[in-house]
């Protein structure tokens, strides 16, 4: 129709005076997004997924210094490792750490749920990755490699301290620097991921640092990286972090400062690191702490017996008879190599023992016996020199089968073959100072093991060389002095330390040899033995009479008596064709030289012929001088246990040993399945349990000093804070800086969303093309008026409280607690005590709705998170909350008219406060 506007059409009458449609035609709805957009598939959701995973410029810049500081804080295990196995092991597992705090902090998942992936990779991975062993099809991890990897990740680290570094680049310890690497990774990235202080992601990296040194040995592992190159990444990392979260500058004047600035702290840290650092305590070697100096390994060789005091089971005639029987065949060694089966370096009066003395951070390596692996390293450099031999060592059937390690030079390497080569390994305790091993399981026929060692080019000793000074450490010199007279014949005309024992050790060639003899032999008066009332009768005896044992016992009882120090050294020298016998057999003695080293002074430098039998005139004579003999010990060796408080101690054990009795608390009674099942599943789940409980219960403390400490109205206010802190823990959007009002219809949009646009009676004809009725003025004014707001109509004034109305009655009444909020702080007269107590009421019920419309997995999120307990950074702050909050609030706007009236204004601000 003419001059009818397009779009618009006009209520025609019927017939009857009567309209047959309403006098007013409201405006027809247009379509909702969701009848026009197709909704994405399953690979379009995980496409947006993955895109939200890709890193930004300043992630990559984060992860980029991440990986260098780890990495240089894992370099303090290159003195403790061989090799590099476990640097790149170590690598491993930071790429790893990386990645699983890449993932959860892009999601924003708790920081709980990362270090539990953490855990999780871990025990999934150790055994793949670094330990390589027990593993199911050459990959899979089973149960023995997760019982190993959760041992190494608690008390391995002890273990490692006191095993003798370095240790193998393979086997359990490589867990370590695989944790090492994938903790540290995690720590460090994920701090800088959730917190924007420059300062604050340095915390984790420097305790590393400090760790790894703290880890590692006496040797500095590598001072230029971990000190300069350290402080350098570190510094670069801070500025670059300081800078990114600094606000924009008007103009660019203080970038020259800085830059001078920056400058002049990196040119004043070099030259104090480099020239003031040498010179401050703690600098030089000496003065270096580690902790392995502070630990005494949990192994006390005292417990075995001495093979000096069992010497003669080797002898002949002997009920052991072991004079004729192979005990070992070795491959490969120099004729006339000695094999030593242990180094006796304490002597207490009875027997000569291995020292059992830990090293106390002194520098002075080799004093105890360590755990090591297929790698050893000599106490001293000066020990390599010689001839570098490969032997092979086999027990044949019915051979060698005592506690100590038969081994020969200075050791560099060990590796046992055969079935048991695990256990043995396992087993394994070494001194590198006196180049002993001990076997607790001992050697059985069929084991195999090799040796690698340096041998001295020749065995006869040098005629004269510089000998150390002084007896060994707990050597009672005072109570030796039996040997003096015979000293004062021995070395009167000669001049020099060395050629003192020499002289000595060539006097002692002129007495005679017995083992004894056969049953009712004279011979029978000759005891074995070396305690100091022995040594007393043979030295005192008008001719020496004693075997290998009381020999090298005198040789070195007198040498310390005139201050050499030297020590027993009990072994064997293998046949041409590498048979070792027991004839084969001996004891021969060690003395320290000027440079650290150890010269061997061997049985054909100071026992007599064999075949050279004492007198039985003399030995009667002796009878009268020295009184009755002690009687024959036992057919088993005496232990070698040290004299003083723990005598009685030890001798009580040996007498009456403890009862076995298997305790149900003991883990290692329990079936493989349990344990798996216990330490595994249940404390892992006893754990979890416990950190959800002790989160729950600091939110409760905070809960109940919110409603009853301060003024009521502080109670109040407290009681919104704690609505608004539910909603942040649950990840709801709030606008930034919000009001209670604000914050309440946002969170009633975020959950039953905006109000529902009626559904007209009338078919949808705008869809078709047809024109849209359009109301006349006064007909429509009211509803233009309440969409509008406008507060002069007649409804404006309530056409917000309406909306609300209609949005709380089917939400979560949360704007009417708002509006109870502010009329209890900001009235004239304060809130009774009554009227807190019901308004926490309400603040309960809302808690309640607000996480009834969570799933069950978001309510534990939320019971576990700890965005409330940030200061600064609470949930509306972050950049996704505050892009939904604005979201939200427009979507408020659109649903509640125009802006607010300037009175509501000015209470917005009043409610800020």
């Amino acid at each position: 129709m003419t001059g009818q506007p397009s779009g618009s059409s006009i209520n025609r009458p019927a017939a009857g005076g009567r309209s047959a449609v309403p006098s007013v035609i409201p405006a027809m709805a247009g379509p909702t997004p969701s009848m026009l957009t197709k909704p994405p598939t399953l690979r379009e959701k995980a496409k947006a997924q993955v895109a939200r995973l890709r890193p930004s410029p300043a992630h990559l810049i984060d992860a980029g210094f991440t990986t260098a500081l780890v990495g240089l804080a894992l370099i303090g295990f290159r003195t403790t490792f061989f090799g590099l196995g476990w640097f790149w092991v170590g690598l491993a597992g930071l790429v790893i750490g990386l990645v699983i705090t890449h993932v959860t902090a892009t999601f924003r998942l708790p920081g709980i749920l990362t270090g539990l992936g953490v855990a999780v990779a871990y025990l999934l991975l150790a055994g793949p990755i670094a330990t390589r062993e027990d593993l199911l099809l050459g990959f899979v991890p089973s149960g023995s490699t997760f019982a190993g990897a959760a041992h190494m990740a608690v008390p391995g680290w002890k273990e490692l301290l006191t095993a003798l570094p370095p240790v193998d680049s393979e086997g359990p310890y490589l867990a370590l620097p695989f944790l090492f690497g994938l903790v540290g990774a995690a720590l460090t990235y994920g701090v800088a991921r959730r917190w924007p202080g420059a300062v604050t992601a340095l915390v984790t990296p420097v305790a590393l640092l400090v760790t790894s040194l703290l880890l590692g040995t006496l040797t500095a592992a590598a001072l230029a990286f971990q000190g300069a190159l350290f402080g350098l990444v570190a510094i670069g990392w801070a500025a670059l972090r300081s800078n990114r979260n600094r606000p924009a500058l008007q103009n660019g004047a203080a970038r020259t400062t800085r830059a001078v600035t920056t400058a002049a702290l990196l040119a004043v840290a070099t030259v104090g690191g480099f020239f003031v650092g040498p010179h401050l305590p703690g600098a030089d070697a000496a003065g270096r702490t580690v902790l392995r100096t502070g630990l005494t390994p949990p192994y006390d060789v005292t417990a075995f017996p001495s093979p000096l005091a069992g010497f003669r089971q080797y002898t002949e005639p002997n009920s052991s008879k072991l004079f004729t029987k192979t005990l070992l065949t070795v491959q490969g060694l120099p004729a006339g190599t000695p094999v030593r089966f242990a180094t006796l370096d304490s002597y207490d009066g009875y027997v000569w023992g291995a020292g059992n003395a830990a090293d106390l951070g002194t520098g002075t390596a080799g004093t105890s016996f360590r755990k090591v692996g297929t790698h050893i390293a000599p106490a001293d450099e000066g020990l390599r020199a010689g001839q570098a031999v490969t032997a092979t060592v086999t027990v044949p059937a019915g051979g060698y089968g005592d506690v100590w390690l038969p081994t020969f030079g200075t050791v560099t390497g060990l590796e046992f073959t055969g079935n048991r080569a695990k256990a043995l390994d396992d087993e394994l305790r070494f001194n590198i100072d006196t180049n002993t091993g001990v076997l607790p399981e001992k050697l059985q026929p069929g084991d195999s093991y090799t040796v690698t060692a340096y041998v001295p080019a020749q065995t006869t000793p040098p005629a004269n060389v510089e000998t150390g000074s002084g007896p060994l450490d707990g050597i009672d010199t005072e109570s030796l002095n039996f040997v003096n007279d015979r000293l004062d014949a021995w070395t009167g005309r000669v001049d020099g330390t060395w050629p003192k024992v020499l002289a000595i050790a060539k006097a002692m060639q002129d007495g005679a040899y017995t083992d004894g003899g056969t049953p009712g032999d004279y011979q029978n008066k000759f005891l074995a033995g070396h305690s100091l009332r022995r040594m007393t009768q043979f030295v005192k005896s008008t001719q020496l009479a004693g075997n290998d044992e009381q020999y090298a016992s005198a040789l070195a009882l007198a040498a310390n008596r005139i201050g050499i120090p030297t020590r027993v050294v009990v072994g064997a020298i293998p046949k041409v064709a590498g048979t070792v016998k027991g004839s084969d057999v001996h004891a021969w003695v060690e003395v320290r030289l000027a440079d650290g080293t150890w010269q061997s002074v061997l049985p054909a430098q100071f026992l007599p012929d064999r075949n050279k039998k004492p007198q039985q005139l003399i030995q009667k004579s002796q009878e009268k001088k020295t009184g009755a003999q002690v009687p024959p010990p036992a057919a088993n060796n005496p232990p070698s246990v040290l004299q003083g408080p723990d005598q009685a101690q030890n001798a009580t054990q040996l007498k009456a040993p403890p009862k076995d009795e298997k305790s149900p608390l003991d883990p290692s009674t329990w079936p493989e399945w349990l344990r798996w099942l216990v330490f595994f599943l249940v404390v892992p789940l006893l754990v979890l349990l416990a950190v959800y409980g002790l989160i729950r219960l600091v939110k409760w403390v905070r809960r109940r000093r919110r409603r009853t400490r301060g003024s009521t109205a502080h109670r109040v206010t407290g009681g919104w804070r704690e609505v608004v802190d539910t909603a942040r823990d649950l990840r709801m959007p709030l606008p930034t800086k919000g009001t209670r009002l604000e914050e309440a219809r946002s969170l009633e949009l975020h959950v039953t969303g905006p109000p529902p646009t009626p559904v007209s009676t009338v078919v949808d004809g705008a869809l078709m093309g047809a024109p849209v009725a359009v109301a006349s003025p006064a007909t429509a004014q009211p509803a233009v008026a309440a969409v509008s707001g406008n507060p002069s109509s007649p409804v404006a004034g309530d056409a917000g409280d309406v909306r609300d109305a209609v949005v709380a009655k089917g939400g979560l009444g949360l704007v009417t607690l708002a509006t109870s909020a502010n009329t209890h702080v900001f009235d004239i007269d304060p809130p009774t005590a009554e009227e807190v107590d019901g308004f926490w009421a309400d603040v309960a019920t809302a808690r309640k709705a607000i996480r009834a419309e969570n799933t069950f997995w978001q309510k534990v999120r939320g019971d576990v998170s700890l965005r409330t307990f940030r200061k600064g950074r609470s949930a509306s702050s972050t950049p996704t909350a505050q892009r939904s909050g604005r979201r939200a609030a427009g979507a408020a706007g659109a649903a509640r008219g125009t802006s607010a009236p300037a009175t509501s204004r000015r209470l917005g601000r009043r409610e800020r406060s």
